[in-house]
């Protein structure tokens, strides 16, 4: 009989990892996770829930805002105490955490520990369990692993999606929760609040939703839009509850920790991808903005992470290269430091929000003048494990609660930014999940060719 699972090059680990998810019926399972970090070369998929530990949403205004947001600092550091280190852990964190403006419906951060992990990487094609709970987790996990490989057929290769109509067609299926002409006067109102400040640099959002078909199945739209996403850093897929859902495919990290090392990443400055090496020279490397806007950043992050790094050092590697998306391409550079003694990522974390924020701090009320729930959008998505945590920032994504999508996207705005040219660069943002849900709905390219 012929082994329906021989390795097959063309196949990759993260298509294998999603037949194997899907197909042992754990992509629906409340608690279920599925993690690729690409900066590893790595698939984490976890199901059972060991432990869960959530930081409940509560709202205030006024005075009541400030003690709220205080209790919160107190609440989400007590969330440790809940966890095992030792234990393999997947985790999000709103980017409502330390804001005034939430969905009451939703924890401000949720953290899972499985009954049973797996791993999947080039070098496990087959899969392996890398953690289980007790003898019983150990058993069932290769009960899986064993029915996968003899039951699911391995695909001669993955159907490739049909061409999908421009932004402007497929975008008119989804309600902006603003008008362009509201957004882009947020906009200038943003570029004017920075001209008193030549460094300053602020993260403006826009929110869109759309509704969704309940019977079709959510990791298919995972597995559109992560795949040929480029150099994205990590995507995610988990069930938060049932009919609750959050995907994303984010360019890049907050921070890693990798043994006593600290990287960061800088993704900042945009152009539209697919134009070839002239347009991203002139796009990237040859506009001012785009630059600035760039080291902008990479000196802000400097200087969030540098008092954790030994001597409060960290080296800007990598400096401005390119990373290259679907639909967009940013600028790219890698902050390095050594750790110091006994820091962990609960250390880190609470000094990062909000993440999409202002710089000065007091613009921040004109940063995030778009008050509706960030839905995650521009929080943390990550995973720990044996020597290793992994914070991303959770962008290029959505929450999927019973039939509604909701989706948000960001850029970075400066004193030099026109505004017009911003609204353009989150049609570009957002494009690529817009397109993944088009696909979705009409059924193409989701699964595979068997």
């Amino acid at each position: 009989m012929k082994n329906s699972m021989s390795v097959r090059k063309h196949i990759s680990y993260f298509e294998r990892a999603c037949l194997f998810f899907q197909h042992s019926g754990l992509s629906s399972s409340p608690g279920s996770y599925f993690i690729h970090n690409k900066n590893l070369g790595e698939v984490r998929l976890g199901t059972g829930v060991g432990r869960r530990a959530e930081l409940s949403s509560q709202t205030g205004d006024g005075e009541n805002l400030a003690s709220m947001l205080e209790e919160e600092r107190v609440r989400f550091e007590a969330l440790k105490a809940d966890l095992g280190e030792e234990v393999p852990c997947f985790f999000l964190i709103s980017g409502d955490f330390q804001r005034g403006v939430r969905d009451e419906g939703l924890p401000l951060a949720i953290f899972v520990q499985p009954r049973i992990e797996f791993c999947f990487s080039d070098e496990l094609a087959h899969g392996e369990t890398s953690y289980a709970k007790d003898p019983d987790a150990e058993r069932y996990a290769c009960q899986l692993l064993s029915a996968f490989m003899c039951n699911v057929v391995e695909p001669c290769s993955v159907v490739q999606p049909t061409l999908v109509p421009p932004f402007s067609d497929i975008s008119e299926e989804w309600e902006r929760l603003e008008t362009d002409e509201t957004f882009l006067q947020r906009l200038e109102n943003g570029i004017q609040a920075l001209q008193d400040h030549p460094q300053g640099k602020m993260t403006m959002m826009r929110s869109f939703q759309k509704r969704v078909a309940k019977s079709l199945d959510r990791f298919d739209l995972f597995r559109l839009h992560a795949r040929n996403n480029g150099e994205y850093a990590c995507s995610h897929f988990f069930c938060l509850e049932e009919g609750i859902y959050s995907l994303g495919c984010s360019p890049e990290n907050a921070f890693e920790i990798i043994a006593d090392e600290l990287r960061v990443d800088v993704v900042a400055a945009t152009c539209k991808s697919g134009q070839g090496e002239a347009f991203e020279k002139r796009e990237l490397f040859q506009n001012p903005k785009q630059v600035k806007e760039h080291m902008v950043t990479a000196e802000t992050r400097k200087s969030r992470y540098a008092s954790f790094c030994v001597g409060g050092i960290m080296q800007h590697t990598k400096r401005l290269q390119i990373k290259r998306l679907r639909n967009v391409c940013h600028l790219y550079s890698l902050l390095i430091g050594a750790l110091q003694p006994n820091i962990t990522m609960f250390d880190i974390i609470q000094g990062l929000f909000p993440i999409m924020g202002a710089r000065p701090k007091e613009l921040l009320p004109v940063s995030d003048s778009e008050r509706s729930p960030h839905h995650f959008y521009g929080g943390i998505v990550g995973h720990w494990g044996a020597g290793y945590t992994g914070c991303f920032l959770n962008l290029r994504n959505a929450l999927i609660q019973d039939d509604m999508l909701h989706a948000k996207v960001g850029m970075g705005v400066l004193r030099e930014s026109n505004a017009r040219n911003e609204l353009v660069e989150t049609e570009d943002k957002v494009s690529g999940l817009m397109e993944a849900v088009f696909l979705w709905h009409r059924g193409n390219g989701a699964r595979f060719d068997n």
